[in-house]
């Protein structure tokens, strides 16, 4: 080994000492949470009846349940059914006041409620509360409006959604006819629904939609699945054009709070404003990048990553929302992380090889099953999806032009600079790389270190 290869190694051994040294700064002084990329949700679906009642179906995810109330009795880390059959009053208690339907400021009152059940969701187990309310209604008054009230978790999750969709159901149909979807929590928690042809006279015969849960008891440790709710038509174009906006938003917020999107993202915007020039060189960190003569440069390397990405995320958000490719979820969040990592790394040291941009289509195709998870767990029907999925994915786009808007002038602007170089691309790189590994391992061995999108 020659002198200047000696120097190298050891150039390169104190680099990754002192990535270590930082992983270990940041695994003693981690003492908040970071934003996971599965979000916690909870799903309610609301059928509306003749006569002002209303079959309320409720799925809350087990592991925030046992987050509030310490479901896992021996703390062993596994729920099992026996756990959670043993204190279903409890989440029952615990869930139903945070949650109420009102009709002309008068609350609906609980009627029938149906038997304990679980659901498996992309993200894991799920508690399914079902009952019935009935609404006040004066005799003759049609069954028109109500508001819904929602606060579940406001207290102690302020990023906690519920992602609410109502239908009506007259008597006599075998069909539900979908009123449409939108997102409630803190900065939301309330929403007016809208409900026709149903009216307020004549009691409704039908059994809460749920009620047959009562005949699917699983054994103490197997979860069952919830009954399916009945089929709705589509969507009437009035209601197409609110809940697209809804999705819209929805897109902005999935971007926004999806961390590892956004450091992929930033890891290619990164050098989007170099061009790597001479043979794949190991060392010094960067090596072979150079600046761009102007902006315009810049500006086509991104349109380029940019519109890669889009596509591929597209095809396979599409794909996954129509239920034609499903892969599992933590197998899509695992290479999610990957992603990151080699997109990081390779601002680094010589990894990828061809175009970004045809690897960065490649990357694209797995987080656009990451997105369509959000969707899946709707429980739309297929005619129920053309708003959410167009809304959805209108918003992450949004979402991403927003993040290339703040990110590419200021990269532009110090792009020939030491500063840049060092501080941003070799430090930046670097603390991504090692947040996406974090992530790849407990996405990986299904295991929590930091909490950073497991």
């Amino acid at each position: 080994m020659t002198a200047t290869q000696r120097q190298h190694a050891r150039s390169l051994m104190g680099f990754w000492t002192r990535l270590c040294l930082l992983a270990l700064a940041v695994l003693c002084a981690h003492n908040t949470p970071a934003w996971a990329h599965k979000p916690s949700d909870s799903y309610l679906t609301l059928t509306a009846r003749d006569q002002g009642l209303v079959d309320a179906q409720w799925h809350i995810a087990l592991r925030d349940l046992d987050a509030e109330l310490q479901l896992d009795a021996n703390d062993d880390g596994q729920l099992t059914w026996g756990e959670v059959r043993k204190r279903w009053p409890d989440i029952e208690r615990f869930a139903r006041p945070y949650l109420s339907l009102l009709v002309d400021a008068q609350a609906c009152t609980s009627g029938d409620v149906a038997a304990p059940a679980l659901i498996e969701h992309t993200d894991g187990q799920y508690a399914v509360l079902s009952w019935r309310l009935q609404c006040p209604l004066a005799p003759g008054q049609h069954w028109t409006q109500a508001t819904l009230d929602y606060r579940l978790f406001a207290l102690s999750d302020p990023t906690h959604r519920g992602i609410v969709h109502w239908r009506s159901q007259a008597a006599g149909s075998s069909a539900a006819t979908s009123g449409g979807t939108v997102v409630l929590g803190v900065q939301r928690p309330q929403h007016r629904l809208t409900w026709d042809g149903l009216q307020g006279v004549a009691p409704a015969a039908d059994a809460p939609a749920s009620s047959s849960a009562s005949s699917n008891q699983p054994a103490p440790d197997a979860p069952v699945l919830a009954p399916p709710v009945a089929a709705a038509a589509p969507e009437s174009p009035a209601a197409f054009w609110p809940s697209l906006l809804r999705f819209v938003k929805d897109g902005i917020d999935h971007i926004a709070a999806g961390t590892d999107h956004i450091l992929f993202l930033v890891s290619l915007l990164l050098v989007s404003v170099w061009r790597r020039e001479g043979p794949p060189r190991w060392w010094p960190l960067t090596a072979g990048w150079q600046a761009r003569a102007n902006w315009r440069g810049a500006l086509g390397e991104v349109l380029k990553l940019v519109t890669a990405f889009t596509l591929a995320h597209s095809i396979t958000l599409g794909l996954a929302a129509f239920g034609v490719v499903s892969p599992p979820s933590r197998w899509v969040e695992s290479l999610i992380a990957l992603s990151v990592l080699v997109a990081s790394l390779d601002n680094l040291l010589p990894l990828l090889r061809g175009p970004r941009w045809v690897v960065v289509f490649g990357f694209g195709l797995v987080h656009g099953f990451g997105f369509a998870g959000a969707l899946q767990d709707l429980g739309l029907s297929r005619s129920e999806l053309a708003a959410p999925l167009l809304g959805f994915n209108l918003g992450v786009e949004l979402g991403q032009l927003a993040l290339v808007s703040v990110t590419l002038p200021l990269a532009c602007a110090l792009r020939g600079t030491r500063i840049y170089r060092r501080l941003f691309v070799s430090g930046g790189s670097a603390f991504i790389a090692l947040m996406a590994l974090v992530w790849l391992i407990e996405r990986v061995f299904d295991i929590t270190l930091l909490g950073w999108g497991g």
